[in-house]
């Protein structure tokens, strides 16, 4: 018997709310007060609601009597707001069960979408979405008005995105499978301002007349009367759903506040579902706050104050340790209730921040001279054994590696509006997985230089391995060293840079990139010396000094390494008794990242034994045969 992959089980599930919402939205054309108004659409519908149980063959009983009942109420000639009521009901148990994506990862944009849309669709529903395009002519149905009052407002992102990735069967409308996700949603949105085009609209109304937060999932999932009814509208001001549909991004963004407001909101949220027993419900919203509230102000808190910094994440920390590990109700409402005062007393000391041109040329200075110096030290290491070596070649390997990462991380400078959309999740575990790939590697150049430190290893390592070394795939590994130590780096920097650059305002950017200049010249000079110094060193020292130093390095970066996945939610956290918090060299509170750094050591410990047992029986050979 033949097993659907994931994939297909997706596609499967997106069909059927598909359908669902075209029967919820539709069934209004085929039936009224119990009658047939339209056979070709009744026919449609029964169709429709039997596709949905020949889909749904692999859900729970639950949804199966549910597809059951919405199949009997379209054959019954039911109400039209008992049927639209069942197929939204049923639509959402499908999305939940099947953890389906209702919203895009970023803010689509409408300019792409208008693009799309001219070149995909306007021949059929026009320039301006009524539906009259060239090619409409003879078509049954008609191609879609969006004009159309019950379109408009009963259509959300979510049914338009669902339309162009799968078409509909025995239509005009084919589905769009060249588009990738990105650019169907950048179309849906598009379709839904459509509607909008032209319309006088105020959007410093909306800030002030909606209720509740304002995100993306909201803006997608949502049509127009849903929208409404969820920020509480008022009647009064009907140019604010017209701003949401034509301005999406900067209103929800606006809407939001602060981040820590939003951190605050989302930690009273995760208190509430842990007190109804939503446990991973619970520890998702933590988990976000720390995210998508704390993680975007972090550069400007430790500008402001440093040591408020460690107090803060570690009690954000342990409330998501304390909602892992079951606590009782009353613990996690005292955690969130401590996290709120510190989020208040951090937005406090925000407030009182005032930027000038000196403090924005520190802290652009700080953030290099901090991600960098950990990176270079490990080049420069790497670069006094190639020296000692006179392997000129290794060296232009190496240099081209940290040369391409520090490349790549300005190019993530350029493009960091774009790539700030995915989730703060996906870039703690991008860092992680950078760092613990990084620590692998430089335990075994660790451990190399550790087993040639002794003279007669050396000596029979230049006679016999000298050329293995010049060769292209050893050189490759150099470069590769170099690239992931500095753009581990790079990436972070990137990060904190782009906050900091959009906080400091457009009057001190000539500072701001000054002292990114002064930190790169600081970092030349370091390395110059750190260089000038190593030459004084006997090789097998050097060997051995860099090895300790390699070594130290790889413990460091698995504690950053495995914090950075804890902090995306993918490790969980163990808090530690004692609050042990050195961000230097990657030690942090929790159980997970102590026995990290634990094994590591363990490991660089043994490997060492077995260099020095090696080297013994080495010497002790030599001796005999003298």
């Amino acid at each position: 018997m033949f097993t659907l992959t994931a994939t297909a089980k997706s596609e499967q599930a997106r069909m059927m709310v598909h359908l669902l919402d075209y029967i919820a939205v539709d069934y209004s054309m085929a039936v009224q007060n119990g009658q047939i108004i339209s056979q070709a659409e009744f026919q449609e519908m029964n169709e429709f609601a039997a596709t949905i149980i020949e889909l749904g063959e692999k859900t729970p009983p639950s949804i199966q009597s549910d597809l059951i009942l919405l199949q009997r109420l379209v054959q019954d000639k039911a109400s039209i707001d008992k049927v639209s009521s069942v197929s939204n009901n049923i639509k959402q148990e499908i999305i939940s069960y099947y953890k389906l994506e209702i919203a895009p990862k970023r803010w689509p944009s409408l300019a792409s979408g208008q693009k799309l849309f001219a070149l995909h669709c306007q021949s059929c529903h026009g320039a301006q979405g009524k539906g009259d395009g060239p090619l409409s002519q003879g078509l049954e149905p008609a191609p879609t008005n969006f004009h159309d009052p019950e379109k408009a407002n009963g259509l959300s992102p979510f049914q338009a995105y669902n339309t162009i990735r799968l078409g509909v069967e025995n239509t005009g409308m084919r589905a769009f499978n060249e588009l990738n996700d990105d650019e169907v949603w950048d179309l849906a949105f598009y379709v839904m301002s459509l509607p909008h085009q032209g319309k006088d609209v105020d959007p410093a109304l909306v800030k002030n007349n909606i209720k509740g937060e304002l995100n993306l999932e909201m803006l997608a999932s949502l049509n127009n009367k849903e929208l409404a009814d969820k920020l509480e509208l008022d009647p009064a001001y009907p140019s604010i759903i017209p701003s949401l549909r034509l301005y999406p991004s900067e209103l929800a963004e606006e809407s939001e506040g602060d981040y820590l407001d939003k951190a605050k909101r989302l930690i009273r949220s995760s208190a509430a579902a842990y007190s109804y027993g939503r446990h991973e419900e619970a520890r998702t919203l933590a988990l976000t706050a720390y995210l998508e509230g704390v993680e975007p102000v972090e550069v400007q808190l430790r500008a402001n104050d440093a040591s408020f910094v460690a107090p803060l994440e570690g009690q954000l920390a342990e409330m998501r340790s304390a909602i892992e590990g079951k606590e009782a109700v009353e613990t996690i409402k005292t955690l969130a209730d401590n996290n709120i005062k510190l989020l208040t007393e951090a937005q406090v000391i925000l407030s009182e921040r005032s930027f000038s041109g000196w403090i924005a040329f520190l802290l652009s200075s700080s953030i290099i001279l901090r991600e960098g110096l950990e990176a270079f030290l490990v080049i420069i290491t790497i670069l006094g054994i190639i020296r000692a070596l006179k392997l000129k070649n290794a060296a232009s390997w190496v240099h081209a590696g940290w040369v391409t990462a520090i490349f790549s991380g300005f190019l993530l400078w350029l493009i960091a509006d774009r790539f700030f959309t995915f989730s703060g999740a996906q870039r703690e575990i991008m860092e992680g997985a950078i760092a613990l790939f990084a620590v692998g590697v430089l335990l075994y150049v660790g451990f190399w230089m550790h087993s040639k430190s002794e003279a007669g290893k050396w000596q029979a390592y230049v006679k016999n391995k000298i050329q293995g070394l010049a060769k292209k795939e050893n050189m490759l590994g150099l470069a590769l060293l170099s690239f992931l130590v500095v753009f581990r780096e790079a990436f972070e920097s990137v990060l904190f840079l782009s906050a900091l650059s959009l906080e400091i305002g457009e009057s001190h950017q000539m500072a701001f990139g000054g002292g990114i200049i002064f930190a790169f010249l600081a970092l030349f000079v370091i390395s110059v010396l750190l260089l000038k110094y190593s030459r004084k060193l006997p090789i097998t020292k050097l060997f051995r000094y860099s090895s300790m130093i390699i070594s130290f390095l790889a413990v460091v970066l698995v504690g950053k390494g495995i914090h950075a996945i804890q902090e995306a939610g993918t490790i969980s956290i163990s808090t530690m008794p004692v609050n042990l918090r050195l961000d230097w060299i990657g030690l942090y509170p929790t159980w997970e990242t102590f026995l990290a750094q634990m094994a590591i050591l363990i490991l660089i410990v043994f490997l060492w034994n077995i260099g020095n047992k090696s080297q013994a029986k080495a010497t002790a050979t030599a001796h005999q045969s003298h």
